[in-house]
């Protein structure tokens, strides 16, 4: 009995099962069982991938931190200097931010998972740290 393969597109698969084996379309067998592209299309391990997309997601994990330690470290001084809040105030403000900053991740993977896969959130979340900063 055959059983068919759907994927979360619109586009139909020439793929099926039988007998809990995965039958490759043209003899491929790089072909990455469950692993789909940006378009919906079996991923290769010959042809995706690759160095391009680590490294795009190492500078972002780079930047990302770069952005929370540096922001972490000067939060405190900057809250009770400049805006020149209680030492108290001040720390609860930053163990917030720092709770909130934990916890988007979170969403960050129900965004991806649900609506728009890993990459696209992973640029989605590069523009926005790019493109809204404060001025």
């Amino acid at each position: 009995m055959k059983r068919g393969f759907f994927c979360c597109t619109s586009q139909q698969r020439e793929w099926a099962m039988d007998d809990g084996a995965l039958l490759l379309p043209h003899g491929s067998s790089d072909i990455v069982d469950g692993v789909f592209d940006y378009a919906g299309r079996p991923a290769s391990r010959s042809a995706t991938g690759r160095w391009i997309s680590a490294a795009f997601i190492i500078w972002v994990e780079i930047g990302e931190r770069f952005s929370y330690y540096g922001v972490s470290s000067n939060l405190i001084s900057y809250l009770t200097g400049p805006l020149r809040e209680s030492t108290a105030t001040a720390a609860a403000a930053v163990n917030v931010w720092s709770g909130v900053a934990s916890m988007l991740p979170l969403l960050g993977a129900f965004i991806a998972d649900s609506y728009f896969g890993r990459y696209r959130t992973i640029v989605g979340a590069s523009l926005l740290y790019m493109l809204v900063r404060p001025s």
